[in-house]
Order: structure tokens, then C-alpha cells, then sequence
């Protein structure tokens, strides 16, 4: 395939995936703009790279969600190297900003989960079956299915807290 194909299938890709690839920056990067930008470039270096290597054993958007899975999960473990300083807002006022305030109460409590937790849960948000991430992962749908329970249970208590 020339340079020329390859950017053009490449282009079509990343048109076709789009939300899918920001789906996971949004989730990963828990609404810091500036490290979704970082991951979404990530995510296409990587996808650019590895278009070649693509068998098509599995859907076009599995293969590149797992791409975009891994490299955020990459990024993730890179960044709890450097630990960051989180600063507190004041108390929402308004109805939408309680939610907003749980969503993020939510993430944080994701964010706390080991990387392979953070993957399945992140996979049942984004409405991924059992099945789906069964392939990806070589569990067993019954295992993924208990532990994604227990994980539930996990978050449920941690949010309880706050």
C-alpha cells in the first residue's frame, strides 16, 4: 500500500471512529481538555502505526478500542509516576453542577480502580457486551460479570463515603 493509501485509509479511520476514540480520551482523562488532546494524539500515532498489523479477526471499531484502551491505560500508568497536585473548587450552588460534581465524584473513584478495573468498567459504560470484552480480555463472560459486580459494589461504597 502507498504513503498516499494509507493516509487516505487512515483519514476514513479516524472519521469513522471518532466518537469512539474521543469516548475513551473523555473517560480516561477524567475532563482535563489538554491531556484528552495529548491522548487523542497518542491514540492516532498509535493507530497509524499498527493499521498494517490489523487481521481483521475481530470489528474494526473492537480493534481500535482496543488501541485507544491501552494507550490511555499507558498514559495513566506514566502520569501516577509524577504525582499531581489536585486543587478543590468551592461546593456547586446549582442542580447541574451537583451532577456534574458526581459525574466527576464518579471518575475520581474509576480513576482509583486498578488498571484492568478501570478497563472493564470504562467497556460497560461505553456499552461494550460481556461477550466483546470476554474476546479482549481471554476471561470468561461469568468472571467478567462477577468482578464487574464486585467492582459496582466497590464504587457504590466509595461514593457513599463522600
Amino acid at each position: 500500500m502507498s504513503e498516499k493509501e494509507k493516509q487516505k485509509q487512515f483519514d476514513q479511520l479516524m472519521l469513522r471512529h471518532k466518537g469512539l476514540i474521543v469516548k475513551v480520551c473523555q473517560t480516561y482523562c477524567h475532563r482535563d481538555v489538554e491531556l484528552a488532546r495529548d491522548l487523542y494524539q497518542d491514540i492516532a500515532i498509535e493507530i497509524w502505526t499498527h493499521m498494517d498489523s490489523f487481521r481483521q479477526e475481530s470489528a474494526e471499531s473492537t480493534w481500535l478500542w482496543r488501541i485507544a484502551v491501552n494507550t490511555a491505560i499507558d498514559q495513566l500508568r506514566k502520569k501516577e509516576r509524577r504525582p499531581d497536585l489536585v486543587l478543590h473548587a468551592e461546593l456547586p450552588e446549582t442542580a447541574t453542577e451537583e451532577k456534574s460534581r458526581r459525574v466527576d465524584d464518579l471518575y475520581e473513584a474509576i480513576a482509583h480502580l486498578k488498571a484492568e478495573d478501570q478497563m472493564l468498567v470504562n467497556a460497560r459504560l461505553e456499552d461494550r457486551s460481556y461477550h466483546d470484552i470476554a474476546d479482549l480480555t481471554g476471561e470468561s463472560e461469568v468472571t467478567l460479570r462477577v468482578r464487574y459486580n464486585r467492582i459496582v459494589k466497590q464504587l457504590k461504597q466509595k461514593l457513599k463515603g463522600k
